[in-house]
């Protein structure tokens, strides 16, 4: 389509209009496409930064139905804006919830059935792969874009290439590592009784595997850099010499 395109415009010959149908619609597919997945799926990250925050303090608990295990959530009580003494249910059950007493950061706009604890890490985990995945579906379409107009697409590759090398990889690993690590450390310290000694011995025979295959892995990349700029001096002088 792009030889077709590039010799009609040789040739001195008008392009048709049906040239631009196809990568309009094209465009206008992946756009719609694009921005519903963002409406539907951004929610945690708008209510994560816009909702109205308050510190709620957990006064009970209620008990919710669970297939594995009983689940406990945590029910709080603060004052809105309009200082009003309000007591709602969080968004989310645990086995292990929120201690009563304590004091969280929650958001909460009027008329919402339960809150959001901002104060979990958990939470913020979600933010952080839901922004990823947006990330991924930007270059995504930006690549769709690009193909269909037939331009040059190759920074899209080079850009999803070292994202996923320098980030995501690491990222993953210390994810795995910091669980894994986790894992251990509750069972030894008598709250995961219940995990048997097998599960134990893989997450520790991953944990020893994967700690030393992370810093080889950051070894790798930087060494990898180190060798490619001594590469590009030593070609650039000599081209030099051969001048």
């Amino acid at each position: 389509m792009n030889y077709r395109r590039k010799k009609s415009r040789q040739d001195g010959v008008p392009i048709s209009l049906a040239s631009f149908i196809y990568p309009g619609l094209v465009v206008f597919a992946v756009s719609s496409l694009f921005f519903g997945l963002v409406a539907m799926i951004s929610h945690p990250i708008i209510s994560f930064f816009s909702s109205p925050k308050y510190e709620a303090k957990v006064v009970d608990y209620d008990l919710m139905e669970s297939d594995t295990d009983e689940a406990k959530r945590a029910i709080v009580e603060f004052k809105d804006h309009k200082n009003q003494l309000i007591k709602k249910p969080l968004n989310y059950g645990s086995s292990h919830p929120v201690e009563i007493g304590e004091i969280i950061t929650i958001g909460y706009e009027d008329g919402d059935q339960s809150v959001t604890n901002l104060s979990f890490g958990t939470q913020k985990l979600i933010v952080f792969i839901v922004s990823l995945f947006l990330f991924v579906l930007g270059l995504a379409m930006a690549w769709i874009i690009l193909y269909s107009w037939g331009q040059d697409y190759s920074i899209i590759f080079r850009i999803g290439i070292g994202f996923v090398t320098y980030l995501v990889f690491p990222a993953a690993m210390l994810f795995f590592i910091g669980v894994m690590s986790w894992v251990i450390w509750e069972y030894f310290q008598g709250r995961r009784n219940d995990m048997p000694v097998w599960a134990l011995g893989i997450c520790s025979l991953f944990v020893t595997i994967l700690i030393p295959a992370f810093f080889g892995y950051l070894k790798m990349l930087f060494t990898r850099e180190k060798t490619v700029k001594k590469n590009s001096r030593f070609s650039t002088f000599k081209n030099r010499m051969r001048k």
